[in-house]
């Protein structure tokens, strides 16, 4: 059986070793700020400025553990929900920033449009 695709756009990439799981869901403006403050550099002066949400949106942060890249990067390919469980299909990609920095910690964050599910789970494209 099929889950409904889901539509969603990509808000910011970071590369840090933060304190988050392998995915959050974060539904509300104080979280968002919460979220952002962690990501901020403190050697700039200017920090990202942070966005809101839409009442049928919530913001998605990946965390993936790399099994094939050591330095990479993450690519979402789709999303769907299936029985309120948010299934996010996902590749791991060769970044030559992140390779000449030794950076291991991508991080995504995505603005999903929907109805908040209750769980998600991360699903690993075995061929790329």
């Amino acid at each position: 059986m099929q889950g409904n695709t889901i539509s969603f756009s990509e808000v910011r990439r970071a590369n840090r070793s933060v304190n988050l799981g392998e995915y959050s869901i974060i539904k509300d403006f104080s979280e968002t700020v919460k979220l952002y403050s962690q990501l901020d550099e403190k050697k700039f002066s200017r920090s990202e400025p942070v966005p809101t949400l839409s009442d049928d949106e919530y913001f998605l942060v990946l965390k993936p553990k790399l099994k094939k890249e050591k330095y990479g990067d993450v690519e979402v390919m789709k999303m769907e929900l299936k029985n309120n469980i948010l299934n996010i299909y996902y590749k791991e990609v060769t970044n030559s920033e992140y390779i000449s920095n030794k950076q291991k910690n991508p991080i995504l964050i995505l603005r999903v449009s929907g109805k908040v599910p209750l769980s998600a789970k991360l699903v690993l494209n075995k061929n790329n």
